[in-house]
């Protein structure tokens, strides 16, 4: 525990207080999932949600915790065990959305991510790949709105949680000089705050 940055840095200063702060947003995160989840079972629908946007976030966050105890970072291992909340929706999206063959494929590309986590030797390269990918794949959820001019089974308060907890990622990783989550950070928060404005636009259609 003593090798993780957080131990080695603490006290009142802003790498602590960033810290601190993703951990408590990761909760808030994790009850964003249970509210998607909740709300994708209650309608028994996936409608306007894309299957690979979640696909990538459950596997990317199993991978989070093994880049984080490479990195020595708390924060990435915590917000990692994310993936535990993102059970449910993944269940759920299967069940009720109309599974096509790039869905399916995008599912087995991701779970890939773990094998490969776990040897590769250049993780920093490799979580930046998987990143871009990441923003590739939240960009395809807000197409997915602007095309169907709907918000689906799309919970609000997921949404706005994840603006807010990219803002404290992006600020943690300035401290730690980490450039791959400030670029990924900087972009999600920018394509959250979109989705946002297309929430309030479409919410009574």
């Amino acid at each position: 525990m003593e090798k993780f940055v957080e131990f080695q840095n603490w006290g009142f200063n802003l790498l602590i207080m960033s810290s601190l702060m993703t951990m408590v947003f990761s909760i808030f995160q994790g009850y964003g999932f249970i509210k998607q989840s909740q709300k994708i079972w209650r309608e028994k629908s996936a409608k306007a949600i894309s299957p690979p946007f979640f696909f990538l976030f459950f596997f990317y966050f199993i991978a989070f915790i093994f880049y984080g105890i490479y990195k020595n970072s708390l924060a990435m291992v915590f917000n990692g065990l994310l993936f535990i909340t993102c059970i449910p929706v993944i269940v759920g999206i299967i069940k009720f959305k109309k599974m096509k063959l790039l869905d399916w494929l995008s599912f087995f590309a991701s779970a890939a991510i773990i094998p490969i986590i776990l040897v590769i030797k250049e993780k920093d390269t490799f979580i930046f790949s998987l990143l871009l990918v990441s923003l590739i794949v939240l960009g395809l959820q807000l197409l997915t709105i602007i095309k169907t001019k709907s918000i689906g089974s799309i919970e609000i308060k997921f949404i706005v949680i994840f603006f807010v907890t990219g803002l404290c990622w992006f600020i943690y990783a300035c401290y730690i000089n980490n450039w791959a989550l400030q670029i990924f950070n900087f972009c999600a928060v920018l394509i959250y705050l979109a989705i946002i404005i297309l929430y309030n636009k479409y919410k009574s259609m």
